[in-house]
């Protein structure tokens, strides 16, 4: 069975044209706390670790969304540019905690803090914009997005 897989790329290398607030055609760029970010969705068949390769042989890798305003992008770009079907998923730079990984929710692992950001750049929770009873901490892999 074949998933369609969107997944956004950040590229260290790109965030050095934090002066010019520029990217490559494709690119779009967010400001944030910790400097300037050039983001892009790419559309591919696979699981998240196709994603992490496409993304490193890129010089970047899988971002995560720091804000509101990041994800909207997102999932606009994915819906309106890409075409993305309704059932698709969209992997972001964020991986379950070792710690919640097989376990429900919980005071320990519940909505604030059964994730965290892989990409050693995103910070805070809102990023996180779940559906409806999720994350329900039952299994591997969670789209953390709603529209």
């Amino acid at each position: 069975m074949k998933f369609l897989l969107l997944f956004l790329c950040f590229s260290a290398v790109l965030a050095k044209v934090e002066i010019a607030k520029k990217c490559p055609d494709g690119w779009k760029w967010f400001e944030r706390s910790r400097g300037g970010w050039c983001m892009k969705v790419f559309s591919d068949y696979g699981l998240i670790a196709n994603a992490e390769a496409k993304c490193a042989a890129l010089g970047a890798v899988v971002s995560g969304s720091q804000n509101a305003n990041e994800i909207d992008w997102m999932l606009d770009t994915a819906v309106n540019t890409l075409k993305m079907p309704t059932k698709s998923s969209l992997f972001i730079g964020a991986k379950r905690t070792q710690r919640c990984l097989k376990l429900y929710l919980t005071k320990e692992c519940s909505q604030l803090n059964s994730f965290s950001w892989t990409d050693n750049s995103t910070v805070g929770i809102s990023g996180f914009r779940w559906l409806a009873g999720e994350p329900n901490n039952g299994g591997l892999y969670s789209n953390p997005f709603k529209k």
